[in-house]
């Protein structure tokens, strides 16, 4: 009996345990799934958020890379800041048909010069120039996938320039990444929205005009066109530089394998880069006699046996004008160095062949030149012409500002040809066989010219200031953004200061 009495309270306590011990232990669980949900749910905002900055950088990247390729394709803008309240910027830059001085003209000249080579470049150019100026108001542009970026403002500073450069350029961008839903103009409604700003400074430097930058002449530069523009064009092979439109791309063949960089037309302005003087004929002391005042009607070989060379050993000869007939022409030996001083026209057949010399050393195309100086006394009114015939091989440099060049006939002619124009002598045109044959192909170099023809440094320098060159980014940095709005003009609170260049030091 008392066994059975102990058992029952026994059972009837362990009911009364058990119940709590199973809340409790239910309390446990139920606290530990919430943590976990909790930390789930935090680690995923983490993860969010973290995604949310990584885009909003790569917002910035791409911005970047965009505002460098639109300042690449327009690098005159590169010297102006973003934002002013008056003058040249940014903001007033457009084409228009009749520019004002400053930014305005510069692009036009570079429409222009993009309207001569293809319409779809220029209607390129114009599609980025207002790229930019839309960049200036502060927009957000639209990158895709949520992403957007926006210039916060564009300074150029010249005051301390890097070395051999004309000074920084310092661009200030925002990259922005929105949730799907999101909206650029109610960013703080967006609790996924993440907002970064960087600010870039790249070295801007000039860029002198690619033709004056070879060992080589460039193959054409006129004053006045380049060619009689059509079907019936001259083709080059070489660097054209001309002040007008008038030559296509498509005119421009490059060699196999291609230079590099490849051959291109460049219009310089004439009032950056002048078309050098003529040469001075020589006069003390004078030719030996029977050098001067010829008068080439025949074939001729030079130099003549007897005839002798100036004191650095070339044969120097002042011509009144060549006029050959069909079937004559005027050979030049191979090897010899000849120049003609001519005062009149040039109609006829030149030879001077460097092809079978093995010795490159010993006969090269700047060998033979010829300067034409439009002799009034000779001439009279007429326009001067060159007119070069034959189906021969000819290697010269032929320099006559005022002449109009043409060449006729299925010969070679390797060298470089400056003059007014280029393929406007009605009585030289190049037969139908010939139409799509080079006219000129780029073979001398600026050492082999008697006198020293490349335009100055300082020329040079001023085309490379009229168009500029991004360099490689000096300073990449994040800075925070303000809570109250932006001031495009306001400087950047993390823009290096670069140290003054040491002067050069004194010869």
């Amino acid at each position: 009996m008392k066994n059975r009495l102990y058992l029952h309270l026994m059972a009837n306590r362990e009911k009364g345990f058990a119940l709590p011990l199973a809340v409790l232990i239910g309390l446990i669980l139920m606290v530990t799934g919430i943590t976990m949900m909790m930390r789930v749910q935090g680690d995923q905002s983490k993860v969010i958020a973290q995604k949310a900055r990584a885009d909003a950088l790569r917002s910035s990247e791409a911005g970047v890379t965009r505002v460098q390729d639109l300042l690449n394709s327009v690098r005159v803008m590169a010297k102006f800041n973003s934002n002013c309240p008056s003058g040249d910027c940014w903001q007033t830059a457009q084409v228009v048909p009749t520019p004002s001085p400053g930014l305005q003209k510069d692009l036009k000249k570079l429409y222009t010069a993009a309207a001569c080579s293809d319409p779809n470049d220029a209607a390129t150019l114009s599609a980025k120039i207002d790229e930019l100026r839309g960049l200036s108001g502060g927009q957000w542009f639209d990158l895709g996938n949520n992403r957007y970026y926006r210039v916060v403002g564009y300074n150029f500073d010249d005051t301390n320039p890097p070395p051999d450069g004309l000074g920084w350029g310092v661009l200030t961008l925002e990259g922005l990444s929105l949730s799907p839903q999101g909206d650029p103009n109610n960013i703080d409604g967006d609790n996924a929205a993440s907002r970064n700003r960087v600010v870039v400074t790249i070295p801007i430097l000039p860029s002198r005009p690619l033709a004056f930058t070879r060992t080589t002449v460039p193959a054409l530069w006129v004053s006045e066109g380049a060619m009689v523009s059509g079907e019936d064009s001259a083709d080059f092979q070489g660097d054209v530089v001309n002040l007008e439109c008038d030559i296509n791309r498509n005119d421009i063949k490059q060699p196999t394998p291609a230079a590099n960089p490849p051959y291109k037309a460049q219009f310089i302005d004439n009032t950056i880069v002048p078309v050098p003087n003529l040469p001075e004929p020589p006069t003390s002391p004078p030719p030996p006699l029977g050098q001067q005042n010829l008068a080439l009607t025949s074939s001729v070989t030079f130099p003549r046996l007897g005839d002798t060379p100036s004191p650095n050993g070339v044969y120097e000869y002042i011509v009144d004008n060549i006029n050959l007939d069909d079937g004559e022409k005027i050979t030049i030996t191979a090897g010899e160095r000849v120049v003609f001083y001519v005062k009149g026209n040039i109609n006829g057949a030149i030879e001077h062949d460097c092809s079978s010399v093995t010795e490159p050393t010993v006969c090269k195309s700047g060998n033979l030149q010829i300067y034409a100086y439009n002799d009034r006394t000779l001439l009279g009114s007429a326009a001067p012409e060159i007119c070069l015939k034959g189906d021969q091989r000819l290697e010269a440099f032929i320099f006559a500002p005022d002449y109009s060049l043409d060449k006729t006939g299925t010969g070679t002619f390797i060298g470089a040809a400056w003059g007014k124009n280029w393929g406007k002598n009605s009585g030289c045109a190049s037969p139908d066989d010939a139409d799509n044959a080079v006219a000129v192909t780029q073979g001398v170099e600026w050492t082999e010219l008697i006198t020293n023809l490349k335009p100055s440094p300082i020329a040079l320098d001023n085309a490379g200031k009229n168009l500029p060159q991004l360099g490689k980014t000096a300073n990449w940095c994040e800075e925070p953004v303000p809570e109250e709005g932006d001031t495009p003009t306001e400087p950047s609170k993390c823009v290096p200061t670069f140290p003054t260049p040491s002067p050069s030091p004194s010869p």
